[in-house]
């Protein structure tokens, strides 16, 4: 269902491949701002220009830079997925791995069955952070793929085997699957509590492991924050069949829960990449000082209500994209996304205005001179800069 590709070169290259003579079906974009809506858009030129911008184009360690990543998503031909089916499933899923980079994807039938399938270009830029791109795990991102194809009712595909010595030791040590491909699992005993307005001392610990992991920009950040909300972290036993985290309170060790018992988005295995690459990070710094402050108060006065509806408003601020406060009013047209949004307002979430553009990572001298050079022209390549960014492409090649 998935297949990886790693990019050394400029984004020009995959972009005439995916759109020559026609074949691309539609495109969509994450994070990419076309200047004129239904004319052509050159994203390529836009990836180059962040990546020249934050110096991210430079050699690593003596290696060559790795500038995008091109992963081709390929449902199972039985369920004959429409373009419509195959678009919200690229985009669902490349939002929720790749939420702050510029990604581009190209929709092709081109194949022998004439099967649609797409490709998506994930620019190796952290708009946020200004850090390139940590190379994900292949397997965690097949199984949020696999997720998302089953909750748009697609059929989940067969891994791939692997040969050789990792066949046989997968043989001998097959890896258990996840207790559930839910981002977040309800028991049948929490739902009953919550059905009847009772207290469930396991939504109260995943209320409180949602507002860290959403401010959190790293895993000692990350554990620092649930003790300040009285939840320890520890590993599961070294004998359980996956890795995982266990949650437990701090003055009731004896009330513990596997994060993977919660849901996918809580696990260790979700969790651990996304903190060691900077955290969710969609959330300005002031704002999450008021979550933090909001979240212990409500530790402190034992408001699991307040404490869940805080985690709810910050998930709906993160799945919205909002920026500021003037974003939440499109919300208020559906009544309990409203009475989050006045929340969120209430207590600072967001800036009242949209703030500036965060450069992150200064750029390197040769970096800025072509940023400059980009301003002074508008933003449009000549020919000569062209013809220059190419040759310092094959220097770095050589």
């Amino acid at each position: 269902m998935l297949k990886a590709i790693s990019g050394h070169t400029s984004t020009r290259g995959i972009r005439r491949y995916l759109t020559k003579e026609g074949r691309a079906l539609a495109e969509d974009y994450i994070n990419l701002e076309p200047s004129a809506p239904g004319r052509p858009f050159d994203w390529a030129e836009a990836m180059d220009r962040t990546r020249r911008l934050y110096g991210n184009d430079s050699a690593w360690r003596g290696r060559r830079a790795r500038t995008y990543k091109h992963y081709v998503v390929s449902p199972d031909p039985k369920d004959r997925v429409s373009l419509d089916g195959l678009r919200a499933l690229a985009t669902g899923w490349a939002r929720e791995c790749f939420p702050d980079h510029e990604v581009a994807i190209v929709y092709h039938d081109d194949n022998a069955g004439g099967i649609p399938h797409a490709h998506v270009v994930v620019n190796n830029t952290n708009l946020e952070t200004g850090r390139r791109l940590q190379d994900p795990d292949p397997k965690a991102l097949a199984r949020s793929l696999q997720g998302a194809a089953e909750s748009l009712g697609m059929s989940p595909l067969e891994a791939v085997p692997c040969s050789g010595v990792a066949a046989r030791a997968e043989r001998r040590h097959p890896r258990p699957a996840a207790r559930t491909r839910r981002e977040e699992y309800v028991g049948r005993a929490e739902k009953e509590l919550s059905d009847r307005g009772e207290y469930s001392w396991v939504a109260d610990i995943r209320a409180r492991v949602k507002v860290a992991r959403s401010v959190a920009r790293s895993e000692t950040e990350f554990r620092s924050l649930l003790g300040s909300l009285r939840v320890t972290v520890s590993e599961n036993s070294p004998h359980a069949p996956r890795r995982d985290w266990v949650y437990a309170f701090a003055d009731q060790p004896s009330r513990r829960v596997g994060g993977e018992r919660l849901g996918l988005s809580y696990s260790r295995e979700r969790l651990e990449p996304v903190l060691r690459a900077g955290g969710i990070r969609r959330i300005a710094d002031a704002g999450e000082r008021a979550i933090a402050a909001a979240a212990r108060s409500a530790v402190e006065l034992g408001d699991l209500e307040e404490l869940r509806t805080l985690s709810e408003a910050v998930a709906l601020v993160e799945s919205s994209r909002a920026m500021c406060a003037a974003d939440l009013d499109r919300l208020a047209e559906d009544g309990r996304n409203a009475e989050l949004a006045a929340y969120a307002r209430r207590i600072g979430i967001l800036p009242e205005k949209r703030p500036e553009p965060r450069l992150g990572a200064r750029p390197s001298k040769p970096g800025r001179r072509r940023a400059a050079a980009d301003r002074e022209s508008g933003g449009d390549d000549s020919a000569a800069a062209a013809r220059s960014a190419e040759r310092q492409e094959r220097g770095e090649q050589r």
